[in-house]
């Protein structure tokens, strides 16, 4: 696995009582099932919180003595329907352990992964599916979030932080290659509120037509394609705004 890759792209952090309240947000906020895939970002990596407390009684807390956790959950777009998706566990400060990695396709609803099967976590093959898919439905809310209130600073907020990207010389050469590179790490919060009408009216307005970034793209061949600006969906129906991310 490339772990030197998680420290190069853009960070989304959440909590464990954002997450929770992210979860009832899209349970409320989108009518039935929901495959159409549209991210904010590209690529990037998504800092999950997990604490056992919001999620189940405190006699299984107790029992199965559970603790707080801190998953990451990398992701890439490889078209307009297809996400890969690596997930790890935090173990220590400076420690991942890579639990398993896929890609997922949001139109057909299916998912081709591979698992580490030495996971500490205990997750088997047979539960794995559904432990991606557990993961990845905030993945998919993240970005409807974060698309809808992008100009609320007190629900996202983003800082740049620069860094420095050194890779390893090339044969023959003595010096390795450094170049500074720059991060957006993106703070959300989900205020335990009920959702208004405006707002509803508003993500019915998103879904019909949305704004997609330049990014790059790699094909199956390796190559890589620059793909512009554009807007998706019904291009009459999006409402005139700055893009912020």
């Amino acid at each position: 696995m490339n772990f030197e890759r998680l420290d190069k792209v853009d960070k989304i952090l959440l909590s464990a009582e954002d997450s929770k309240h992210l979860d009832n947000w899209w349970l409320n906020i989108h009518d039935g099932a929901f495959n159409d895939f549209r991210p904010v970002l590209e690529e990037g990596l998504i800092s999950h919180e997990v604490d056992p407390n919001m999620i189940y009684t405190q006699p299984i807390v107790k029992a199965h003595e559970l603790t707080p956790k801190l998953l990451i959950l990398y992701f890439k777009q490889l078209d307009d329907v297809r996400v890969y998706y690596e997930i790890y566990r935090m173990i220590s400060e400076n420690q991942v352990e890579y639990i398993l990695k896929g890609i997922k396709n949001y139109a057909e609803l299916k998912s081709d992964l591979t698992i580490n099967t030495e996971n500490h976590i205990g997750l088997r093959k047979e539960h794995a599916i559904h432990f991606l898919d557990s993961i990845t439905s905030s993945h998919i809310a993240l970005m409807n979030y974060m698309e809808l209130y992008r100009d609320v600073k007190e629900r996202v907020s983003s800082k740049t932080v620069r860094k420095k990207s050194t890779k390893k010389a090339k044969h023959g050469k003595k010096k390795k290659n450094t170049r500074p590179i720059k991060i957006v790490v993106y703070n959300v919060k989900v205020p335990q509120t009920p959702i208004t009408d405006e707002e509803r009216r508003a993500y019915q307005r998103m879904k019909e037509a949305w704004t997609v970034r330049g990014h790059w793209r790699t094909l199956p061949s390796g190559k890589k394609t620059w793909v512009k600006p554009h807007v998706k969906g019904n291009k009459e129906k999006l409402e005139p705004n700055i893009y912020h991310f």
